[in-house]
């Protein structure tokens, strides 16, 4: 009985119940758009060619009767039509309406269906109209195999209760004929709304798996790009992005003859710090300062760098580079001011070292000799005291 509900109702997870009715309103609400429209062109032609035959559309009763059923289909499409071509331009509107109007137009095509094909009764034709409209309202539904069903099955009973009721004009007992006739064209027209329903719900949310795991895929890879590209203990970049990132953004800088700016930073007595407090209290000293310098240093254009050991490294590209001293000197003082607040690192002032280079490089100039050079006056500034900024020069 649960796989029988399963076949006839949404055959996956609820989850995918809105996602899925989503993508199909976006696919399908032009081709229905346009069947519509051809519809409304349809009914036209069949009204004008009424009003052409002698007496009109008014000269029997018969006649009026397939008039006011072409006027019905038209006017009641047309606004069907306008407010889909609404839905269509805004697709931020509820969806959900969109069903829902589809369960109300196909379920009217039935039974319009079924009230033309009583009126060719009366002049002995069969179930023409019923067959083609059931067929065709079988491959455009988008209502659950359970909701055609009710409609085509219920549009089935109405036409063979009614049938009796519009006798052939020629004597014939056509009442047998009628019944095995429409019984075929209802289950045909379920079945294939069945499996049209189902390959649409299929194709969709397979369409979603897809995007879900390639989302996925695309997650871990940057996950495991950016552990690659990541220092573990203080979530700083690492030598490897320096090589593989940071020297592109260095020529892009080059080429458009921008300025740069590189940094070199040393904790000051950190190999006596961890040798006194240990190498966890070392640990979180290092993470602390990694903190402070990115809370210092927000910006698009700035690399910060974990170069090694206690080193770190910064390049500052463009505008960030013009203040580079004052930029150094708000970190010199950042770390020396404001970083032992935590428990778990023993409290005692800590220091660094910062060796700045500077210029507009030329096109000979590589990243290496900003290192270089940025290395060379961190090293006078170890020999300066410490606690200090020393510019290359």
């Amino acid at each position: 009985m649960k796989e029988i509900k399963k076949y006839l109702d949404f055959p996956f997870e609820k989850s995918y119940l809105e996602p899925i009715k989503k993508r199909l309103f976006q696919n399908v609400i032009r081709t229905h758009i346009a069947f519509q429209s051809l519809i409304i062109i349809f009914q036209l032609i069949m009204m004008l060619s009424i009003s052409l035959r002698p007496g009109g559309p008014f000269f029997k009763p018969r006649r009026t009767a397939y008039f006011s059923m072409y006027v019905i289909l038209a006017v009641i499409t047309l606004g069907v039509l306008i407010i889909n071509v609404i839905l269509a331009k805004k697709q931020s509107l509820n969806h959900h309406f969109y069903f829902q109007l589809n369960f109300f137009y196909m379920g009217f095509l039935c039974f319009w269906s079924t009230f033309v094909t009583l009126n060719d009764q009366l002049g002995g034709n069969g179930l023409n109209v019923f067959t083609y409209v059931m067929l065709t309202v079988a491959v455009l539904t988008l209502s659950k195999p359970w909701h055609n069903i009710l409609i085509m099955g219920g549009n089935f009973l109405l036409l063979n209760c009614l049938l009796p009721y519009f006798p052939d004009p020629h004597g014939a007992d056509q009442s047998f004929n009628n019944l095995m006739n429409s019984m075929f064209t209802t289950v045909l027209a379920i079945a294939i709304s069945t499996i049209f329903y189902r390959n649409r719900i299929m194709s969709e949310y397979n369409q979603i798996i897809i995007t879900e795991q390639y989302n996925q895929i695309n997650d871990i890879n940057s996950q495991l790009h950016q552990e690659v590209l990541t220092d573990k203990l203080t979530g700083l970049y690492n030598r490897r992005y320096l090589d593989d990132t940071v020297k592109n953004i260095f020529r892009n800088n080059q080429e458009e003859h921008n300025s740069a700016a590189c940094m070199m930073l040393d904790i000051d007595f950190f190999k006596q710090y961890n040798d006194t407090y240990g190498h966890q209290a070392g640990d979180n000293c290092l993470a602390a300062i990694s903190h402070l310098l990115s809370r210092d240093i927000k910006t698009e254009d700035v690399c910060l760098i974990r170069y090694g050991g206690e080193e770190f490294l910064i390049f500052l590209f463009g505008k960030s580079s013009l203040d580079a001293n004052e930029k150094a000197e708000v970190i010199r003082s950042s770390v020396e001011q404001g970083l032992y607040n935590t428990p778990d690192i023993p409290k005692r002032n800590m220091t660094i070292s910062i060796g700045l280079y500077q210029e507009s490089p030329m096109k000979e100039t590589d990243m290496e000799r900003f290192i270089f050079r940025a290395d060379q006056a961190l090293y006078e500034a170890k020999k300066n005291g410490r606690n200090c900024v020393v510019e290359y020069k």
